[in-house]
Parts: C-alpha cells; sequence; structure tokens
C-alpha cells in the first residue's frame, strides 16, 4: 500500500474508504494529523464522495484556518448541502474566510431568500463586500473581481510607500506584494510597479510618480467575463486591474479564476457542437431530469428539422431513380455532413481564440468553397468508381453520384462555415451550429440536390 509523509509522521494514502475506517475506530488523530498537511485539493477530493454525515465530521477536524479554502475546492451542490448542515457558528467562520470571489460565486447560485440570511450572517466589513460584488450584472467582471488588491498614491515618495506596504502588509497576501498598483488622488489607475523598484530607490527623493510603469491595459468591471479570457491570453500576467467608467481602481482579476471561466465556456462550447444545452454541475452531479430536459429538448428539435427530409424524400417517391438512389443515399449525405461539421469545428474554435473576425467572412467562403470542390471531387471520384467499376450500374449512374458528391460536400462545407458567422453577428453563440444542426441541413438539401442531379442527367444518359 502506498505511504505518504505528512508533518513528520507516515500515513497510509488517505482515501474517502480509509477514512471512514480511521472514523469507525475512533482514530481522530490520525485523521486530524493528516489534514493539517494534506494537499487542499485531495482533502476535498476525499470529501465530496463520502456520505455527507462523514463530510461534516471530517470537515470540523480540518484546522480552522484550512477549512475556508478545502470549502472552496468542494462542487457547489456539496457546498449548498453543508451550508444546511453545518453548526450556525462554523458556517459563518467559513464564509467569512472564503476568497471574495470563490464566495461570490456560491451566493449568486443560492436561492434568494437564503442568500440574503447568509449574507446578513456576515461579518459587516465582509457582508458590505458580499453585497457590492454581488450588485454587479450576473457574467459581469464585477462577479468575478477580488476587491482586495495593492494600491499606492502616485504622490507618494518612496518612503512613505514603504511604510504604507508594511502598514496594509497583515491585511493582503503575500502574493500581491509583487503587484503593486499606482493610483492618483481620486483613485484612477495610473500604472503599476514591483516591490523591488522601491526597496532600490532613494527613499528621501524619489517619488512613486517616478518610478511607475504605465499599465496598458485594464479592464471594465462591467465587461462580460468572457471577455477576461482574451485579456489574460493576450498580456500574459498573473492579475490584470479592474476599473469602473471613471478609470477608478475597484479590483483585480487573478488568472486562476479566469481558468475556471475558460473552462466552463470550452464544456458550454463541447456540449452546444454536441447537440445539448450545456450543463451547470458536472455530469455525474446533474439530476437525471435535468439531463433528460437538456438533451431531449435538442433531440426534439433536430427531430422536427429531420421531418423535412421525409418531406423530401416523399416528393421523389414516385421517382424511377428512387430504388437505385436510395443504396447510395447515406454514403452522399453523410460525406456532406462529416465535411459541415469539420468546417464550423474550425471556424467556432478560430471565432472563440480571435483568430478569426466576423469581417472575414467572405475570405473564409471563398476558402470554403475551393476546399469544398476539391473534397468533393475526391470523394466523387472515389463514388464514381464503386458506382461503375465495383456496382456496375452504368455510366450514367456513376456521374450522378460522382456529381451529387461534389454538390452536397462542397454544399456542407460552405453551410459549416457560415452558420457561426450567422449566429455570431446576431450575438449567439456559434457552438450552437452544432454537429446535428448541420447533418440535418445536409440531408434536407442534400436528398433535393442528389435527386434532382439524379433526373437532370437520367434525360441525356439513362441508368
Amino acid at each position: 500500500m502506498k505511504r505518504r509523509n505528512f508533518g513528520g509522521s507516515v500515513h497510509e494514502e488517505l482515501t474517502a474508504e480509509s477514512l471512514t475506517q480511521y472514523m469507525d475506530s475512533k482514530n481522530f488523530e490520525e485523521i486530524r494529523s493528516a489534514f493539517k498537511s494534506m494537499e487542499i485539493a485531495d482533502i476535498s477530493e476525499i470529501l465530496q464522495d463520502l456520505d455527507l454525515s462523514y463530510t461534516i465530521a471530517f470537515f470540523r477536524m480540518i484546522p480552522k484556518d484550512r477549512r475556508s479554502e478545502v470549502f472552496s475546492y468542494l462542487p457547489f451542490e456539496r457546498q449548498r448541502e453543508m451550508l444546511e448542515k453545518l453548526p450556525q457558528i462554523v458556517a459563518v467562520n467559513v464564509l467569512n474566510e472564503m476568497e471574495p470571489v470563490d464566495r461570490t460565486q456560491l451566493l449568486e447560485e443560492l436561492p434568494e431568500d437564503v442568500r440574503v440570511k447568509k449574507i446578513a450572517m456576515l461579518d459587516p466589513e465582509e457582508r458590505n463586500m458580499a453585497w457590492q460584488l454581488l450588485s454587479y450584472p450576473e457574467d459581469s467582471i464585477g462577479r468575478l473581481m477580488s476587491p482586495e488588491f495593492l494600491a499606492i498614491a502616485a504622490k507618494m515618495t518612496v518612503r512613505e510607500a514603504l511604510a504604507d506596504i508594511r502598514w496594509n502588509a497583515e491585511k493582503i497576501r503575500e502574493s500581491l506584494l509583487n503587484h503593486i498598483f499606482v493610483i492618483d488622488e481620486k483613485g484612477r489607475l495610473q500604472g503599476h510597479l514591483n516591490l523591488a523598484s522601491l526597496v532600490v530607490a532613494d527613499p528621501g527623493s524619489k517619488k512613486v510618480s517616478e518610478l511607475v510603469d504605465p499599465t496598458p491595459y485594464s479592464i471594465s468591471v462591467y465587461e462580460d467575463e468572457g471577455v477576461a479570457v482574451d485579456y489574460f491570453r493576450k498580456y500574459d500576467r498573473p492579475y490584470i486591474p479592474v476599473v469602473d467608467n471613471d478609470g477608478v481602481l475597484v479590483g483585480i482579476v487573478e488568472a486562476d479564476d479566469i481558468f475556471d471561466v475558460a473552462e466552463e465556456e470550452a464544456t458550454e462550447d463541447i456540449q452546444a457542437f454536441g447537440g445539448q444545452a450545456s450543463l451547470e454541475d458536472s455530469y455525474l452531479h446533474t439530476p437525471m431530469t435535468t439531463l433528460f430536459k437538456k438533451r431531449g429538448g435538442w433531440l426534439a428539435t433536430i427531430f422536427l428539422m429531420m421531418m423535412f427530409t421525409a418531406n423530401v424524400l416523399q416528393a421523389y417517391e414516385d421517382s424511377f431513380a428512387l430504388k437505385f438512389i436510395i443504396i447510395f443515399l447515406p454514403l452522399i449525405i453523410s460525406s456532406g455532413g462529416n465535411s459541415g461539421s469539420q468546417a464550423a469545428s474550425l471556424i467556432i474554435r478560430g471565432l472563440a481564440v480571435k483568430d478569426i473576425n466576423l469581417s472575414d467572412w467572405a475570405k473564409v467562403l471563398r476558402r470554403e468553397i475551393v476546399m469544398g470542390l476539391g473534397l468533393g471531387i475526391v470523394l466523387g471520384a472515389l463514388g464514381y468508381w464503386r458506382v461503375v467499376w465495383i456496382g456496375d450500374h452504368g455510366l450514367g449512374a456513376g456521374i450522378a453520384i460522382g456529381f451529387s458528391l461534389v454538390a452536397v460536400v462542397t454544399f456542407g462545407a460552405v453551410a459549416g462555415s457560415m452558420l457561426p458567422f450567422i449566429l455570431k453577428g446576431m450575438k449567439l453563440d456559434p457552438a450552437v451550429s452544432s454537429s446535428p444542426v448541420i447533418a440535418s441541413l445536409v440531408d434536407i438539401f442534400g436528398i433535393f440536390i442528389l435527386f434532382n442531379i439524379a433526373i437532370i442527367i437520367s434525360k441525356y444518359m439513362g441508368f
């Protein structure tokens, strides 16, 4: 069995099962000793796999100065359950000690009446901070920022600035000392500097304004949180300052919180592209009824779209070519659908990372027409070979299938590439131009293309 060293004593590598065994045998000291040195993320991972009663019991054995961090790592549903079951004094202490960003994300998910009660229990300073962050629009940077930062006045001397930093050192995290913001007399952001530049400067003669490095970037507190992902990708900084409409520094957004946003957006895009509404929680923590609603809505929509396919087929029910063409219908339709899905995935990704802009639609259209024709010719040649040389259906049939493949594959590439642009221009998520939607469009128009090409060629060449 693996063993891990925790603070000088040796423990078995803890799991949900081993912790339960320790609890049943009343080996509380072993548990407390392990919780003092285990990684926060490891503790949270174990606790979320336990029954709620065990989670509550173990949580109270965690050192008080680590509880809020462990709590922040737990899934929202488990956090909500624990707030209901923990003694009020423990729950209040955890909420007071949580990082403002983590606490805001929890509070905004609670029912309004519960949220108000929890906020009312906070210390006055934390209560005001909680209401301030929740006052910003949902999904805005204001909900995501931390109002804790280190700022000094530009008019200060170096000596005054160092004294101010020492005075506030206990109130701020050590990591913030490496990124100090400079503000004017009205609190407006002027730039930033690092602690080293202050330490080596002449404390008597130098002013902060002489050392400041103008900050070329900041983000509005009202901006959508998704925009922050692009800021971090562009500027590659651990923090980005957040300002109000007057340029006053009101907080910072940290990289680790943006990683969560980026992960959520990627998850939503993947789920949407798979043909379903996005989930608010992980798959295993999402109730079956919610899964049914999320997936059923999309399936019903796609089913209604596919009914048009049946109508198109019915229109050609008496066609002489139906029996022959129907054999190759899945081959042609799937080729067009795959072509469209390829194009859509490339364009959606390009729009997401800003490699492609809305103004590039004409350039993309030209490229995809050429690409669709090229791919269609290759597949058309293969289709012709399959029909004529292996299927022995005659020259006319081979030409019909070959031309149909060229047309349907090209249509798929164009539809798949243009749908994301159309949705983006309508202020909708391009990811909803998902594979099932594209496949449905190709089914409807592909059948129309196939049968009409077959009818035209049959008039001149016959089958």
